[in-house]
């Protein structure tokens, strides 16, 4: 094993607990603060093992989210323009670091984050990360990152657990966002 590999591991992990806590909270705030930190380290995971689109795509997340991140503090819708920008990065960075075709899962996937990371209910946000998280769960094991696999599968079940546990609360108001 090289200590490439085993580096990566270590952030895959710590990401996957950070991610895992974020969908624990009711407040968009607290939920985009832990999915900042855990998107470094999902990063750092990708990077060190050479898969460029996924980590560089990761990196703009962490951007996106510090940005909205910062609007939610100040209680503010994010505005179409920072939602084009951020999609045109990824299809930008998906183009200039294309590998293979591959890398076209993690595109799309990353322009479904886009789009559930711009809304502002809590509720429709986990929805929408369900499908893009699947994606990308495929997208690492074509690509051989069989535990940044895993961190997904994990993620998308703390994911589910937590449409359940939330929606229960909110029946009316989820069947409402669909």
């Amino acid at each position: 094993m090289s200590p490439f590999f085993i580096l990566s591991q270590v952030f895959g992990f710590i990401a996957l607990i950070i991610v895992c806590l974020s969908y624990y909270f009711d407040s968009k705030k607290a939920f985009l603060a832990y999915q900042i930190l855990g998107n470094i380290f999902y990063s750092a995971s990708f990077l060190t093992l050479n898969v460029f689109v996924g980590g560089i795509n990761t990196i703009i997340s962490t951007i996106r989210v510090t940005s909205l991140y910062l609007l939610e503090r100040k209680d503010k819708s994010p505005p179409l323009l920072l939602y084009i920008t951020f999609a045109l990065l990824y299809l930008y960075s998906g183009t200039i670091f294309f590998q293979d075709s591959l890398d076209i899962i993690a595109i799309i996937a990353y322009e479904i984050f886009n789009i559930a990371m711009f809304v502002r209910k809590i509720e429709l946000t986990r929805i929408l990360m369900v499908l893009p998280n699947i994606m990308i769960v495929i997208y690492n094991i074509l690509n051989y990152t069989f535990t940044n696999a895993i961190l997904d599968c994990v993620e998308i079940c703390v994911l589910i657990f937590a449409i359940f546990k939330f929606g229960n609360k909110n029946k009316r108001e989820i069947w409402y966002l669909l």
